[in-house]
């Protein structure tokens, strides 16, 4: 059958043939959730996967980029090439609309797709709570493309300071002092503090680099234990990082940031990592809206129409789930189970959301396994985490051309045995392995 896959009419896999009682479903975003759905529906049903994005990204290992660690290539997987081979359709577009009376959504470019079943999995984007400056001069951390833009401006501000600074010297006769850079993190939660690990991770030997964290509470990753946040502060003390709790932002400017309080924070690069919201298509949705996302039952379908499901941050339920990327896979696994039935108009299946252990990682500082009350840190725990992401990374790629596949492994497996493991063993220490490895209590 003929699609249209990034504007252009393409023909699909040969396996792909609609049945009589064949449904049309449409998957709105194709990251951790949304994959996760097509992957388990039938090529017997028409598929068609939209996002605006070229690639899929394993956004929980972004921060690595800032570092070196990743390049952002071994990060990324094309989405048209894993959605084609599934036997499904897969359009590069933003969704603008959803006409739930006409079962159709409208993209940007006002092409209009009906649907039988439609499954929302798009996830959230930023936030700026609509603090002045904050879009103009605040840099976002969502995706990789994020990242990279992070690092150059990072790269730049190193390169002018110290061309300045050599300009004086010269001038002067004698040696001068380099100027500090501030560089601040809005947002001290999980993505703020590791942000603030890799940036110590490349930049903690640095002389003119200064970290700060604002965050509006009292304390780091308040959704996770206490004692967490004070050994993060801990392990920072002999750092260039200052902590700013309890602080609300009111305006970001290009070199300063203020506060409610009338004081002000000197900045040469701010990094956004607080706040998401859903995405501006869903304000056109007729449904039960909450802050955080659409109001769905048990069966992850959505409390006001039959027909729409959710899967992934988008999804509220009565009593909050975990926002992590495994929860995201598992959930879009089961609504794609309960699609299918739903089709064959059978009893949807009540999901029970499975709760996973949290690696959190400070760069090459320390590495913490969280689960529940239970907090162990140690470095040795990057390599579990690493683990976690060449297994998933292998199992999304698994639809690729086997010679993409197989190229994609090596190339994540050198790169990251290089740059990561290979270099934490060489310059480990016994005692200090022994002194930040430890149960939290």
């Amino acid at each position: 059958m003929l699609c249209l896959a990034n504007g252009n009419l393409t023909l699909t896999a040969p396996s792909l043939t609609i049945k009589n009682n064949s449904s049309r479903i449409i998957i709105i975003g194709a990251n951790f959730a949304g994959l996760s759905a097509a992957s388990k529906l039938s090529k017997c049903h028409k598929v068609t996967v939209v996002d605006s994005r070229e690639h899929f990204q394993w956004t929980p290992n972004i921060h690595e980029i800032l570092s070196d660690v990743k390049k952002d290539t071994s990060l990324r997987l094309s989405l048209d090439t894993i959605v084609s081979r599934l036997g499904h359709c897969f359009i590069k577009q933003t969704v603008t609309h959803i006409d739930t009376e006409a079962q159709l959504i409208t993209l940007n470019d006002a092409q209009t797709l009906h649907y039988d079943v439609l499954l929302i999995a798009s996830g959230h984007t930023r936030s700026n709570y609509g603090i002045a400056g904050a879009s103009e001069y605040a840099y976002g951390f969502r995706t990789a493309d994020d990242v990279l833009g992070i690092s150059r401006a990072i790269d730049a501000l190193l390169m002018s300071r110290n061309t300045a600074n050599c300009d004086t010297s010269a001038a002067n006769g004698h040696p001068q002092d380099s100027s500090p850079i501030n560089i601040n993190i809005v947002g001290g939660g999980f993505t703020g503090v590791e942000v603030l690990g890799e940036l110590l991770r490349k930049y903690a030997s640095h002389p003119q680099v200064n970290l700060h964290v604002i965050e509006s509470g009292s304390r780091l990753v308040q959704a996770l234990p206490e004692k967490l946040s004070h050994d993060i502060q801990a392990q920072c003390d002999t750092h260039r990082v200052s902590f700013h709790f309890n602080r609300i932002i009111t305006e970001v400017q290009e070199s300063n940031i203020r506060m409610a309080d009338n004081t002000s924070l000197p900045t040469d690069l701010t990094i956004w990592t607080a706040g998401t919201k859903l995405p501006a298509y869903l304000d056109t949705l007729n449904a039960k809206l909450a802050s955080n996302g659409i109001s769905v039952n048990k069966a992850l379908q959505s409390d006001s129409f039959e027909n729409i499901f959710v899967a992934g941050d988008c999804a509220n339920f009565t009593k909050p789930v975990a926002k992590q990327a495994s929860m995201a896979i598992d959930m879009g696994a089961h609504a794609a189970k309960n699609i299918t039935r739903y089709c064959a108009k059978q009893s949807l299946k009540t999901f029970y959301p499975r709760t996973q252990p949290v690696l959190l990682s400070l760069g090459d500082i320390n590495t913490y396994f969280i689960k529940g009350n239970v907090v162990l840190a140690s470095p040795l725990l990057a390599a579990a985490k690493e683990a976690v992401y060449q297994l998933w990374m292998a199992r999304f790629s698994s639809t690729l051309p086997l010679d993409q596949s197989i190229m994609g492994i090596a190339d994540r497996v050198t790169s990251s045995s290089e740059k990561l493991l290979l270099a934490e063993v060489l310059k480990a220490r016994p005692r200090v392995l022994l002194g930040r490895s430890k149960v939290l209590i």
